[in-house]
């Protein structure tokens, strides 16, 4: 009788731990057992429309779904959660690898090479508003690069930013500097006042044509804009347009590029993006 007293109180809390767990809905990792992208090629053209790939893991209750992409050529194409965008011709391989297991699937991607544009065209998300010529930054005789103009100005007048007392630092005027230019001007913070909103602002959020790195035109870049508006179209005649050049702590440059006109008064916007 004292052994089996014993043996119940030894056994007793084991039992009941088992008992107890049984009753935790403790969750057992579900591990990964491969992955899949929906195509194993895929052909783009060279500063055109971006590709999508998506990628499937297995099993569908998988604990971890988690994936990173990669590009072997990035100067051809680079990838981000899926969204392929094309740079230059050539070939490249995309990689999706699990974070659990390390499980990978690939496409091949083939690039075209950008075709011979005008200004004028259409092409890359809107219209060619000038084309890159020898001493211009970026210059390459055998790869066209240049800038393409949005097929429309922004709805109504905008100021140059909700900023409109402070110097951003320093922004060039020069051809090649407006994406530089626009992300100081949207990044500027003065006390606990943030660019919000205005022509760079409004510009670097801007979603057109398939296209998302739309920037405010440099000084010297909108008068490109400017000479070739005909071609381009769209423009309403002797209204002012901003650059993203500034003037001086209060004013930017406008397409008159005669004076700075003040950062709170209102004039048009077309945004730009180079190719």
């Amino acid at each position: 009788m004292f052994k089996k007293k014993l043996f119940l109180l030894f056994c007793l809390p084991f039992i009941l731990g088992l008992f107890m767990l049984s009753g935790c809905g403790i969750v057992t990792p579900v591990a990964v057992t491969g992955v899949t992208l929906d195509l194993a090629t895929m052909t783009l053209t060279a500063g055109g429309a971006t590709g999508t790939l998506v990628a499937t893991v297995a099993p569908a209750d998988a604990t971890n779904k988690s994936v990173n992409w990669s590009s072997t050529t990035p100067a051809v194409a680079t990838v981000a959660n899926g969204v392929v965008t094309p740079l230059t011709g050539g070939t490249t391989t995309i990689t999706v690898a699990t974070v659990d297991g390390g499980l990978t699937a690939t496409c091949e991607v083939t690039v075209n090479p950008a075709p011979v544009v005008a200004v004028g065209d259409s092409y890359g998300g809107g219209k060619v508003a000038y084309i890159l010529v020898n001493g211009d930054t970026g210059y390459d005789p055998n790869v066209q690069h240049g800038l393409i103009a949005a097929t429309a100005d922004a709805s109504g007048w905008i100021a140059w930013s909700n900023i409109t007392d402070t110097s951003v630092g320093t922004t060039g005027t020069a051809i090649g500097t407006g994406q530089a230019n626009t992300t100081t001007i949207v990044g500027q913070v003065v006390g606990e006042t943030a660019c919000t909103s205005g022509a760079a602002y409004y510009c670097d959020r801007l979603v057109e044509g398939g296209h998302s790195d739309w920037f405010l035109p440099s000084r010297d870049e909108l008068n490109k804009l400017f000479i070739n508006r005909v071609a381009i179209g769209g423009f309403v005649e002797n209204y002012l347009y901003w650059s993203s050049s500034e003037y001086s702590a209060t004013s930017a440059w406008d397409q008159a590029f005669a004076s700075g006109t003040s950062k709170a008064a209102g004039a048009r916007v077309r945004a730009v993006r180079a190719f």
